[in-house]
């Protein structure tokens, strides 16, 4: 995900060069150019259409097809790469989107808890992504894991913390007034801290069951 961020981030570079240098060599030439136009020498008006719509089919079409056929190919291969579909031996946590928080259920472990989320470092997790109400959007930037959340629908995002840290989950689709303030610390710490944490909301009774 960052190498595609990256790309997309070059090419746009680029491309907005390549608009200030066009723009600054039109207005430039506007001033001090075109003498013929203005010693009432005749100027040929087919070869400066002819100019104008081999410039306009080379920047304003060529260019912006092959800038978009190159991000698409990325993209693509990098949905290729990102996993879909989770393996068996996953850790499933399901989180619920509501106006404005997030439910959490461990259901391996009988525990559930509210705009709280732990994942053990170098361990795939398998989210189950859904929404009690309108469409919200599951996003940690750090972790390059973002993914729609619908009403009736489950959607799994599959995630893989690296190094222990805390980072911040936050919703990114519009869902109402206090849309802002949606959003949820994710813990990344070692199994031990992780299991820790597990028995210890298990002793204060924040089992489902």
């Amino acid at each position: 995900m960052a190498d595609l961020w990256w790309l997309m981030f070059w090419l746009g570079l680029a491309v907005f060069v390549v608009f200030a240098v066009m723009l600054v060599l039109a207005l430039f030439r506007r001033r001090g150019e075109e003498p013929e136009a203005r010693s009432g020498v005749d100027v040929d008006e087919d070869d400066t259409t002819g100019r104008l719509a081999r410039w306009f089919l080379g920047w304003g079409v060529i260019g912006p097809g092959v800038v978009i056929t190159v991000v698409f190919v990325a993209t693509v291969a990098a949905m290729k790469v990102l996993p879909t579909t989770a393996a068996p031996d996953d850790l499933v946590i399901e989180v619920v989107g509501h106006q404005w928080y997030y439910e959490v259920t461990y259901p391996d472990h009988g525990v559930t808890t509210t705009d709280e989320l732990h994942l053990p470092v170098g361990r795939q997790v398998a989210l189950q992504l859904t929404s009690a109400d309108v469409i919200h959007s599951f996003w940690v930037p750090e972790l390059g894991g973002k993914l729609d959340m619908m009403p009736d629908r489950v959607n799994t995002l599959v995630l893989q913390a690296d190094e222990p840290g805390e980072h911040t989950m936050r919703c990114a689709e519009f869902c109402g007034l206090d849309h802002a303030t949606m959003m949820m610390p994710v813990v990344a710490e070692s199994d031990a801290d992780f299991d820790a944490w597990i028995a210890d909301l298990a002793g204060n009774g924040s089992g489902d069951g």
